[in-house]
């Protein structure tokens, strides 16, 4: 008999111990609307839309899915920030908007003429809302933003990890709250992709596709601004869903002009390399140490023969590099997503990059688990999303 009552009892822990495992994966993104389609679920703090359809139907989901949010954001960016408090026109801020709109690819303004149609906006807000992160750097342009990925001995065996702030002027921690994670299944011969970025803003400063590939673009050395050229993070959206490998997407970089100089960190489940990108030239950085990649905001590959970074703007990008190969080093063998969350926790003032007053949000993805997670200092703490079952046919 007691046999028997071990046995049932060993099956009931077993079933709630399955039950539970389960009931934590639901708990990663909850169902709260669908549309012509498309889906918009919540992880925590974090909406997560999946869009399916002609890229005009995405839009069309996008809009109607995110119409609060989208017009919640319009009023605190552009008519709260940029018009009241940085004296901007609205006039200003349209042919800035517009000049970055007219240069996309057509497919991409599908999606924004789609969101128009459906959010209570008409295609000029949409327009404005696309370029938030612009206004600014027409006055001012500082680089930002930093990466570390690590791998093979670095994670013990583990898989592949990728941290990443994004970083940029303090007020954009106001429009952090409206972060969306938006996954999109064409049904064109595309390759599904998700990107991380503000409401109604299409493009891909940080975006992984189906294939796991994951990239996420640094500023780079400063080096003029080309308004005649693509954005990069428009090259970026393209290059996810047109080159589904590492392998592939290389040659599109070493073909690429940018308008403003980057450096574009790219990983996939084995390796990542980081693309110097200036407007004349690209070059492939691989590992700082074999299984270790750090990329803050100024070109290391020799090549370039650059002459010391030396000034206080410079030694800011360098204290954070060194800080995160010394983290990389100091937990070799043990980085896991907890790791890089402590990494990426730790201010600069304590041996870390963040920075409590211009990291607005930042990203861990492990590329080869098609898995994120995502947190906007002061707005949300870290959430996982996982993005299998959302990318079409992922395997």
């Amino acid at each position: 008999m007691k046999k028997v009552f071990a046995a049932i009892f060993f099956v009931v822990v077993c079933l709630c111990a399955s039950f539970s495992q389960a009931a934590d994966d639901r708990t990663d993104r909850k169902f709260v609307a669908e549309f012509e389609g498309g889906r918009l679920y919540k992880g925590g703090d974090v909406y997560i839309v999946e869009l399916l359809g002609s890229y005009r139907e995405m839009g069309r989901q996008y809009g109607k899915l995110l119409n609060m949010e989208l017009n919640k954001l319009f009023d605190v960016a552009i008519n709260g920030q940029f018009i009241r408090k940085d004296g901007f026109s609205r006039e200003r801020l349209l042919v800035i908007a517009k000049s970055v709109f007219d240069v996309y690819p057509q497919r991409f303004k599908e999606i924004l003429y789609g969101m128009s149609e459906t959010s209570g906006m008409d295609i000029d807000r949409i327009i404005m809302l696309n370029a938030i992160e612009w206004y600014p750097k027409i006055k001012t342009f500082v680089p930002k933003c930093s990466g570390i990925a690590v791998w093979e001995d670095y994670t013990g065996g583990g898989p592949l990890v990728f941290g990443r702030n994004n970083d940029d002027t303090g007020f954009y921690k106001d429009f952090a709250k409206y972060m969306v994670v938006s996954v999109f299944n064409p049904l064109d011969t595309s390759v599904p992709f998700a990107v991380i970025n503000y409401a109604g803003v299409m493009y891909a400063p940080t975006g992984i596709n189906r294939k796991g590939l994951f990239l996420e673009l640094n500023s780079g050395n400063w080096a003029g601004y080309y308004p005649d050229r693509l954005s990069i993070f428009v090259t970026l959206l393209s290059f996810l869903q047109d080159f589904p490998t590492m392998k592939e997407v290389d040659p599109a970089f070493q073909s690429t002009r940018v308008n403003l100089s980057s450096i574009i960190n790219v990983a996939d489940q084995n390796v990542a390399y980081s693309y110097e990108c200036s407007p004349s030239d690209v070059k492939r950085r691989s590992q700082d140490r074999p299984g270790l990649l750090v990329a803050t905001n100024h070109f290391v590959d020799p090549s370039w023969k650059a002459p010391p970074l030396d000034d206080e703007r410079n030694a800011w990008t360098v204290k954070r590099r060194d800080n995160l190969l010394a983290l990389g080093d100091k937990y070799k063998g043990r980085f896991n997503v907890e790791k890089m969350k402590e990494v990426l926790d730790t201010t600069m003032d304590k041996g870390g990059a963040t920075q409590p007053a211009e990291t607005i949000y930042q990203v861990i993805a492990v590329p080869g688990e098609l898995t994120l997670w995502l947190k906007a200092p002061g707005n949300f703490d870290w959430q996982k999303v996982d993005l299998k079952g959302l990318l079409a046919g992922e395997k």
